[in-house]
């Protein structure tokens, strides 16, 4: 059985195939308002495609023009007065080349004048995953602004894995399809490769690496940083790590510890590829300039002490 409806801007197509019941009372009424689970779903948002380089986690949000597919093994509800549509139960939405998981999904739509409407929130509660080829956010709960192409996610497990990254986060985290970045809030951690940078907030932006998807490009970390690496730790109140170049610029109560040496100062550049430190009393072009302090430990030599033997009785 199809359905189609002119009522919206972009036509809504309802897919789903009914198997032969009795003509009990009140069906046609109730089967308007909800689809059961073992009812075959689609509900195709009909726009023309992207091409398919073009998609990425940014296919779910903003004005990307690409068909949605929703399903859901509990049905799909479509409260027509609050305009809403809910799908229960392992719901899933596709777009492009991106898949969004959660027990619960609602769309909410909005008259756009002219017996037009637009799709403008999309919400996902509890277990929510979001995919596409190289690239996997983890979340308990989800809302997509779609005209803004803003995702804000919550919850307990907030992760964010693309290439060799990982993004975590306590309070929230959110992705803005425009800058191509994300926002990690509250004991925020990103994880490239085998370095580490820990601060209140991280901001991560992102670019398009020719055949592997998406890539970490740049970090900016505000509040309590600590960068680890396999040879150093660095400390400040703001960092912002470049990954191309392997420069790390920090400032504010900025110490490098590595090989048991210590230098401190305002502002400093690490250069985490070639391993070289600069450390100055203030940024380049500051007016206050303070002092450099450095501590050296010279490393202990170990003496080797001759094997003692023991005479022939």
């Amino acid at each position: 059985m199809t359905r189609s409806t002119s009522c919206f801007s972009h036509p809504i197509t309802l897919r789903f195939f009914l198997p032969r019941v009795p003509n009990i009372r009140g069906w046609k009424s109730w089967k308007k308002r909800l689809i059961p689970a073992w009812v075959g779903f689609l509900l195709l948002f009909t726009f023309p495609a992207l091409p398919a380089a073009t998609q990425s986690l940014e296919g779910l949000v903003g004005d990307s023009n690409v068909p949605v597919e929703i399903y859901a093994d509990e049905g799909i509800e479509w409260l027509q007065e609050k305009q809403v549509y809910i799908a229960r139960g392992k719901a899933r939405a596709v777009r492009g080349g991106v898949t969004l998981d959660a027990d619960v999904l609602t769309a909410h739509y909005r008259s756009t004048g002219e017996s037009g409407t637009d799709i403008w929130r999309l919400d996902a509660d509890s277990n929510v995953t979001i995919r596409d080829s190289s690239s996997v956010i983890h979340a308990d709960r989800g809302i997509f602004y779609v005209a803004k192409g803003i995702l804000v996610l919550t919850g307990r497990n907030l992760r964010l894995e693309t290439g060799k990254s990982v993004v975590t986060a306590r309070d929230s985290m959110e992705y803005w399809q425009l800058k191509d970045m994300a926002v990690a809030r509250g004991n925020a951690r990103v994880v490239n490769e085998n370095r580490r940078i820990d601060a209140d907030v991280l901001t991560a932006y992102f670019h398009k690496v020719p055949g592997k998807g998406s890539g970490l490009q740049r970090v900016e970390a505000f509040g309590d940083v600590k960068i680890k690496t396999p040879k150093e730790t660095i400390t400040s109140e703001k960092g912002n790590y470049d990954t191309v170049t392997g420069i790390v610029s920090i400032s504010g109560s900025v110490e490098i510890l590595r090989d048991g040496n210590q230098l401190a100062g305002e502002y400093g550049e690490v250069n985490l590829n070639t391993d070289v430190s600069r450390l100055l009393g203030a940024p380049p072009g500051g007016s206050k300039k303070g002092r450099v302090r450095g501590v050296l430990s010279p490393k202990k030599e170990t003496k080797i002490e001759p094997k003692k033997t023991t005479p022939p009785q």
